[in-house]
């Protein structure tokens, strides 16, 4: 083994374990893909082009470890008031289904990669998380105590969420082939898949929230997919423009299936089953340029298109069973095996990003970018498990070249919500038995503020 390769192997070993834990949710529908910050793009030639675009490798010189990591601060507020469909609170319980719900969560998630170049050949392999979403919703302290009611201190918003996280891990490897100022590439990825969720349940009945006879279903499923990236970046002008596209397919290229258990208590007891757990994830297409307009200034544009309409539902069945549903939601399987089924209705969504670099010193570069991107949730399925709006996005940060070899970066980038009203909207309580749910209407806001710092040694 050549003395390079031990560096890199010997650097992403003891790291591997970081970056198995949990992505914030950060763009339209649970899309993170925020790693490399500002500076993470379709025409970038660091390691993070393993996601963004493959072919940014075959424009890398020498051997590159690249170590990233966001801290993300996030605030959530739910208002929503008695729609017909509700139940009305009893006695005693005022303010246990309708009013405001909020979150304020600190979380963080990590990314790994390294490139090495072999003549014409690049070659990579990386850890990344690009689509998650964590949310752990506040108490509502005036039930904190409550003896007839404890359960409503869990939040007006705990029949859709109380504590709930999406985790897809991308362990990926990928090479380039470079022909003058054309680069190709691709990429394979292994995708762990978990998601895990704790809500209020009402398990008798018509499924209504029940505040009397309130309960918790509790679902835990993991699972392992495949999947490609494809991209090609050409440098049109020497040394002044850049063109690339990178496209990632859909994990599991199509639906996939996550096994786990599904918990449901009520009343002291415990009922787990085996379930499997269906739904499909998006692809998504990268199209952008960069231009260097002097030794000084760097301006950058690209979009992107992610086809967040291959999410129509997310259905919980029993092991082995299917998970079919009618128009109205119900259970149309032989053996009565679905246990919920979450119409989401998604619709593709489009981003915008611009930015721009200056450098005030050869080693020291200044960036920073605007972005606009649409939502993904419609309003008809809008409910307090994903929130989403289209949202505008700011960045400033630094990146520096230290001893000749080493880069760091640091980046500052504010998401702002629109905000949204969709009262009288909701079509999540027009269902039956197991795909109905509670209304979904009300307002919603949101923010997330992103710290990422990045870390890479060439050799």
């Amino acid at each position: 083994m050549k003395p390079k390769t031990i560096v890199l192997v010997g650097t992403m070993v003891p790291l591997l374990g970081i970056c198995l834990s949990r992505s914030p949710a950060e763009a339209a529908g649970f899309a993170a893909a925020r790693f490399g910050g500002e500076l993470g793009n379709v025409t970038t030639n660091t390691p993070t082009a393993l996601y963004y675009n493959p072919a940014g490798i075959g424009f890398s010189e020498g051997t590159n470890v690249y170590v990233d990591g966001i801290l993300a601060l996030r605030r959530v507020t739910y208002e929503h008031a008695m729609a017909p469909t509700d139940m009305p609170e009893p006695a005693g319980a005022e303010g246990a289904t309708f009013g405001k719900a909020q979150l304020f969560n600190v979380l963080g998630g990590p990314m790994l990669g390294a490139t090495t170049r072999l003549g014409n050949w690049a070659l990579g392999a990386g850890l990344m998380v690009p689509y998650g979403g964590m949310a752990h919703w506040d108490t509502n302290d005036k039930f904190k105590n409550d003896p007839k009611y404890p359960q409503a201190a869990d939040g007006i918003q705990r029949w859709d969420s109380i504590d709930g996280s999406l985790t897809f891990i991308y362990f990926t490897a990928g090479a380039a082939y470079r022909w003058g100022r054309l680069s190709v590439g691709a990429t394979a990825n292994l995708v762990r898949s978990a998601v895990a969720s704790t809500q209020a349940k009402t398990p008798v009945g018509s499924g209504d929230p029940d505040i009397d006879r309130e309960g918790r279903a509790k679902l835990d499923v993991v699972g392992y997919q495949g999947s490609f990236g494809l991209g090609v970046l050409v440098e049109a002008i020497e040394n002044r423009l850049w063109l690339g596209a990178g496209y990632q397919a859909q994990p599991g290229l199509g639906p996939m299936s996550l096994k786990g258990t599904l918990h449901t208590v009520y009343q002291g007891n415990d009922a787990p089953f085996h379930v499997e757990f269906h739904q499909a994830l998006p692809d998504s297409l990268r199209l952008g340029g960069k231009l260097r307009v002097n030794d000084m200034l760097e301006l950058r544009l690209s979009g992107e298109l992610t086809r967040w309409s291959q999410m129509q539902s997310q259905c919980v069945a029993i092991a082995g069973d299917p998970c079919l549903v009618d128009s109205t939601g119900a259970d149309v399987t032989p053996n009565g095996s679905v246990a919920q089924n979450l119409r989401r209705r998604w619709k593709d969504t489009y981003s915008i990003h611009g930015g721009a670099s200056v450098w005030v010193r050869p080693t020291v570069e200044l960036f920073g970018g605007l972005a606009f991107e649409t939502a993904a949730v419609p309003d008809s399925t809008l409910d307090p498990a994903l929130p989403d709006a289209n949202n505008v996005a700011a960045a400033l940060g630094a990146r520096l070249q230290l001893a000749g070899t080493y880069f760091v970066a640091a980046s500052y980038t504010n998401i702002q919500y629109f905000a949204r009203d969709n009262t009288g909207k909701s079509i999540l309580a027009n269902a039956v038995t197991p795909t109905k749910l509670p209304d979904g209407g009300g307002k919603y806001t949101q923010w997330i503020g992103l710290f990422n710092v990045n870390l890479q040694k060439q050799f």
